[in-house]
């Protein structure tokens, strides 16, 4: 036998034989220590692999009906993609068409059934025409052209062979669908049928068409993550049972339960009594009692750790999965909202918006009977900021346009216009864009003389105040009055004692009301008013936000009837005090924003006179009955001579 030598010519003694081969697996790379064995047959992770398991329809369903997790993972995004909508961009009249149609479809509840369909594994929604031939493309759509609309989930159609020529339309996409269990079972056009796919399956070996086409259920991915979770939850509720077990020794047990079973059940049963009634146990000499006490300390984190994992599988914060309050020192929950926000925005856009813009192609020219090019949507928001967060911004803003305005680095008229698209796109004045086609068809211009506009500009002193009110004119157009809204909310918000009222624009019943009754004066009708807040403690005015309660036309209605009462306040005014809790909420709302009241309570009221009526009884008077309607908001600077400029007719 030949033998290897060095290069001194010196023998090579080969190692010792080992009955233990090292084990590599095939067409692995990456770090290897022979040392540690890391890498190597011994390391035990090398032999991890992925191993796809399909789940039958029934083990998905089954899972989706029975198992609260997996049906929310499932319709918890379905829902909040559509939850609130989209913005149709078109005239009022287009808008309220196309609102209907939706509704007489239910388009919103079938798209989210379709996307439910689609995280199951797959849907489809199917346009009826009406036509005698679905296997022909979908004909052009027109007036009252749409007929129905129709959900199916994948498992429910059959889908023809792949469309391989690549110079059709629907290349890559089925060259017909068929309604499973159907009779006559005809072909239909890919064109008819909108489809809602599941997670992407990519067209590797090994991939069948139809799992190609449909996708994956969002089930497989979140299978596992999920049965751990409700393994550790169903088993925790187990141990409970076994949380604490009584262990009874007794003397001679076992061959007292041969001979005499009923002896021994009557023991045990009177010892058990004796422990629940008295509190005590009552055992022989030789009999001993124990209890055992199973710690279950560590398992709440555990499930809480394994239910983080499947809100993390699902992509869906735990605080909306598990309807609980954000944890840890600080958390606010923001931060994960704003995430999930963004992946439903993501969805929508990548997702969503592809299927509703087909299904738009015939509902709105089947709405409309023609498909305007101006006509678009946008989503809405997810989330509305609060009044405080509104307010901010909106103070922002309008500092924003001030430093545009006072640098004139844009024409005021474009200034103007953008202002007002600005404040018509946020909704935040309603009746806004009404209020502008009225003022502009009455001749009215932005920055017109405040005396015709009737603004009470903050730090201008008038309007009435206090108990009563004083001075300014209460402008009878409401378009006005929104507009003018809009000049004084744009206007300096240093914070500063501030007045908050709404003049009764129906002011005049209440007079009449007087007059029949003995008042031989009242204030006049344009000082007649509410007072919502009397702050003197300074306050800024755009903290104060809008009220949510009124009408489009900011106006609050106190309908007739409900308490109410004349009686004096104060030293000598004689007012009309009515319940109103819209009024009572609102001011409510302005002290948490950091107004000051000079009074105990709250009270809503109008001032009738200063004066009360001669030889009348103020308590026995029957309150005016009728309806009061109050006008906007207006804000302006808090007048403490406001007693001085009382005048009544």
């Amino acid at each position: 036998m030949a033998q290897l030598l060095d290069h001194r010519g010196n023998p090579i003694q080969s190692a010792a034989r080992s009955n233990v081969v090292p084990m590599v697996r095939d067409g692995l790379g990456g770090l290897v220590n022979g040392v540690t064995g890391a890498g190597t047959g011994i390391d035990r992770s090398v032999w991890d692999s992925w191993h796809f398991v399909p789940m039958t329809p029934h083990e998905i369903v089954s899972g989706y009906r029975t198992n609260w997790l997996l049906g929310k993972i499932v319709d918890i995004p379905a829902e909040d993609m559509v939850r609130e909508w989209r913005d149709w961009q078109a005239d009022e009249a287009q808008i309220e068409t196309l609102e209907e149609a939706e509704r007489n479809f239910d388009i919103v509840g079938k798209v989210q059934q379709a996307i439910a369909y689609g995280r199951l594994g797959g849907g489809a929604m199917l346009l009826g025409y009406g036509d005698a031939n679905p296997e022909a493309p979908a004909p052009q759509p027109g007036k009252d052209s749409l007929k129905y609309v129709h959900v199916f989930n994948r498992w429910e159609l059959t889908i023809g062979e792949e469309q391989r020529d690549i110079t059709s339309t629907w290349f890559g996409q089925p060259q017909y669908f068929q309604i499973n269990g159907k009779l006559d079972n005809p072909k239909i056009h890919p064109s008819r049928v909108i489809v809602f796919k599941g997670s992407p399956v990519p067209r590797f070996p090994g991939v069948t068409w139809e799992d190609h086409f449909w996708g994956d259920s969002i089930v497989f991915r979140i299978d596992r993550a999920v049965k751990n979770a409700i393994k550790a939850n169903d088993g925790f509720a187990r141990m409970i049972d076994e949380a604490k077990i009584d262990v009874y020794r007794l003397s001679g047990f076992m061959q007292n339960l041969i001979s005499n079973e009923d002896e021994v059940r009557k023991r045990v049963q009177y010892t058990d009594a004796g422990k629940s009634s008295l509190r005590g146990v009552y055992l022989d000499k030789d009999d001993e009692f124990t209890q055992r006490q199973l710690s279950l300390t560590g398992m709440p984190e555990m499930i809480e750790a394994l239910l983080s994992v499947v809100a993390g599988a699902a992509d869906i914060p735990a605080t909306r999965l598990l309807g609980r309050a954000p944890q840890g020192m600080n958390s606010t929950g923001d931060h994960d909202e704003q995430n999930y926000h963004t992946m439903i925005r993501s969805k929508q856009r990548l997702y969503l918006s592809p299927s509703v813009d087909r299904l738009d192609a015939t509902l709105i020219p089947s709405a409309l009977g023609s498909r305007p090019k101006e006509i678009s949507y946008k989503w809405s928001p997810l989330s509305l900021p609060s009044e405080k967060e509104q307010a901010e911004t909106n103070k922002l803003k309008a500092e924003t346009i001030k430093i545009y305005v006072d640098a004139a680095l844009l024409p005021s008229s474009a200034i103007e216009k953008a202002t007002q698209s600005m404040l018509s796109d946020d909704q935040w004045l309603p009746g806004l864009d009404k209020a502008l086609d009225e003022a502009e068809a009455a001749g009215e211009e932005p920055g017109g003389e405040e005396s015709e506009l009737g603004i009470v500009p903050l730090g201008e002193k008038g309007g009435g105040q206090g108990s009563a009110g004083s001075g300014g004119n209460a402008d009878p157009n409401p378009a006005r009055r929104a507009v003018n809204d809009a000049a004084t909310w744009l206007s300096d918000a240093t914070p500063r004692p501030l007045y908050v009222q709404r003049k009764l624009l129906n002011a005049a019943d209440l007079i009449a009301w007087a007059k029949d009754n003995g008042f031989a004066t009242t204030l006049p009708a344009s000082d007649m008013h509410v007072s919502v807040l009397y702050s003197r403690s300074p306050v800024d005015p755009m903290k104060m936000g809008r009220d949510w309660r009124e009408d489009e036309k900011g106006q609050i209605i106190v309908r007739p009837g409900g308490p109410r009462v004349i009686e004096k306040l104060g030293e000598n005014a004689v007012v009309l005090r009515f319940a109103c809790p819209d009024l009572d909420w609102r001011h409510k709302d302005m002290i948490e924003a950091g107004g000051s009241h000079d009074w105990p309570e709250y009270m809503p009221h109008v001032t009738i006179s200063y004066t009360a009526p001669e030889g009348v009884d103020i308590d026995a008077l029957k309150p005016f009955n009728g309806a009061l309607r109050f006008g906007p908001e207006i804000f302006e600077a808090l007048d403490l001579d406001w007693k001085s400029k009382i005048a009544e007719a």
